[in-house]
């Protein structure tokens, strides 16, 4: 409190030097603020007062002498009964006194109102709406609340105390902020949905029944004709595909977006891996017009599949861990909130490789569409591929524009739509003509046909053989009649091999094993001794001409 000064006299008559002196001088800390208080029956307001003592010299010795204060008007001072930010050192003796509901409400401060209770309004939280909705004002007036407070502490009757009285009502379910109880998240429709589930599970229903038709028919040259063990891994896939709308029908999740692709992938593979490698095997055994052994078994097929399968589980298994599946909130038309499986570059790069893989089947497609058959299975096939590739590109279309804004119910009817229009269609053409042929009776035809084609010509060949007059003339001599023999067996291989051609893939089977016996007599070289050769020659009335490595010629004797 004692503070150093200097005294000195300084003036017209006297200058003297200065020297220290102590004095007593009262400091901004020696004072005291009063709290708030009524000023009644003097100003009658809201006062403030700052005192400070003040002292007297006597004797050479400070006393007490008194206090001199100075009185602040508080009409004109704000209080601020809200609550202080977290982490906040602001000194607010007043803080936290406003009485809103916390529950549903929260205090905001209102300048200008003076130093008086209620200066603010209880303004309604997140994800919570005032419950007058036709209201301009969305708040409950701190003065109000403050009276009614009262009451209920003086013990009167009051409106504080109702539970239902200064709250606000919470927003439907999944609404971050409303002004009503409008619903914020999409509802599906759950009579579309059903109604789609349930064809999709009639439709699965008949799965097992066109496998155990093509297991009792796999005898019939039809069925056999088309690989009845890739047939089978066909409707494996579809039932893949089909499940895909399962996994779809619940609310988006973890599992169901993971079980959605993997689902759709496989199935694809599953499915239109056979479709390409039995059209890849047609290609392969008719692109060459030769009696060149081309042969490529379902077990050489079986192992192309799988691994194609493989490669395509290894890359949905990256996918998985490095970038898994998850939802997210999308907004309808409406603004409304709906869960989704976001697509991203991962998709995008499936959706590439089934376009691609997809062209090389239409590439295929064109190379055997001159191809004859009988049962017209190549150009069922053709037409299962042209589909899905059209489809697909239609899918990935509008999926692009199905994102923003979000449709879930249009997306599902959309997905269930695709997978009717390529599987199902896919297994109408080609199980379904399957049957109906078997259900008339032209397999029948057909089999006797095929059984008419190669007696007829094997009588005809014969018939050739023993109306050759060279041939009568050299009945006599064993080895010439056996070389004979060989040659016509061979040219009635031929022809046959050309009749079987013209009946397209369901006789496959007999074109490689007349080739295969083709080429056993080519290589082992029957009938092509020089000496028999002369022998034949002369029997017949020519001269051979042979010249190593080059054909022979026959020049008649005049």
């Amino acid at each position: 409190m004692f503070s150093a000064i200097n005294t000195y006299t300084w003036n017209q008559t006297s200058h003297t030097k200065s020297f220290p002196d102590d004095i007593l001088a009262v400091s901004y800390e020696d004072g005291k603020w009063s709290k708030p208080y009524y000023d009644c029956g003097g100003g009658n307001i809201w006062m403030l007062t700052y005192t400070v003592p003040f002292f007297a010299f006597k004797d050479a010795k400070y006393f007490f002498k008194g206090t001199s204060g100075i009185d602040i008007d508080l009409r004109r001072v704000d209080i601020d009964q809200c609550s202080l930010p977290e982490g906040s050192t602001k000194l607010n003796i007043f803080a936290s006194s406003n009485k809103c509901k916390i529950e549903t409400t929260q205090c905001v401060s209102l300048a200008g109102f003076g130093f008086r209770r209620g200066s603010y309004k209880c303004v309604c939280r997140k994800g919570y709406f005032f419950p007058n909705t036709t209201s301009t004002e969305k708040s409950f007036n701190g003065v109000v609340v403050e009276e009614e407070y009262e009451k209920l502490m003086l013990g009167k009757p009051n409106t504080y105390n109702v539970e239902t009285n200064f709250q606000c009502k919470k927003c439907a379910e999944g609404c971050d902020d409303c002004v009503d109880f409008s619903p914020c998240i999409a509802t599906y429709d759950i009579i579309l949905r059903i109604t789609i589930l349930l064809l999709t599970l009639v439709v699965i229903g008949f799965l097992p029944m066109v496998a155990v038709f093509t297991f009792k028919y796999s005898d019939l040259k039809i069925v056999k004709a088309a690989s009845p063990v890739l047939l089978q891994i066909i409707i494996l896939g579809a039932f893949f595909m089909y499940t895909t709308i399962i996994v779809m029908y619940p609310t988006p999740n973890l599992v169901t977006c993971t079980a959605r692709f993997w689902l759709r992938e496989i199935g694809f593979s599953l499915t239109y891996g056979a479709l390409m490698l039995k059209t890849w095997r047609v290609s392969q055994v008719f692109k060459v017009n030769s009696a060149k052994t081309v042969r490529i078994t379902d077990k050489q097929l079986i192992k192309l599949l799988l691994l194609m399968i493989a490669f395509v589980t290894v890359i949905l298994f990256i996918r998985t861990m490095v970038s898994p599946p998850h939802t997210i909130v999308g907004r309808t038309a409406d603004n409304l909130k709906t869960d989704i499986c976001p697509t991203d570059w991962w998709d995008h790069s499936f959706s590439i490789l089934e376009v691609l893989f997809l062209i090389w089947g239409i590439r295929l497609c064109v190379m055997v569409r001159k191809t004859p058959s009988a049962f017209n299975e190549s150009r069922f096939i053709s037409i299962a591929i042209y589909n899905e590739f059209i489809m697909s590109v239609f899918l990935n279309v509008s999926m692009i524009f199905l994102k923003y804004p979000a449709n879930p119910d249009l997306q599902y009817v959309i997905f269930f739509c695709h997978a009717q229009l390529t599987a199902t269609v896919l297994l109408g053409l080609l199980f379904g003509s399957k049957a109906l042929i078997i259900y008339k009776g032209e397999h029948k035809v057909e089999e006797t046909s095929s059984h008419k084609i190669t007696t007829q010509k094997l009588k005809f060949n014969s018939k050739q053989k023993h109306s050759d007059p060279s041939y009568e003339s050299i009945s006599d001599n064993k080895e010439i009649t056996e070389l004979q023999e060989i040659r016509v067996l061979r040219t009635t291989i031929e022809n046959l091999i050309e009749e079987f051609l013209k009946c397209g893939p369901a006789y496959s089977d007999y074109v490689l094993r007349l080739q295969a016996m083709l080429e056993v007599m080519k290589n082992s070289k029957l009938g092509e001794s020089e000496e028999l050769q002369q022998k034949l020659a002369l029997s017949n009335g020519c001269v051979i001409k042979v010249d190593n490595n080059k054909d022979e010629s026959c020049t008649k004797k005049h």
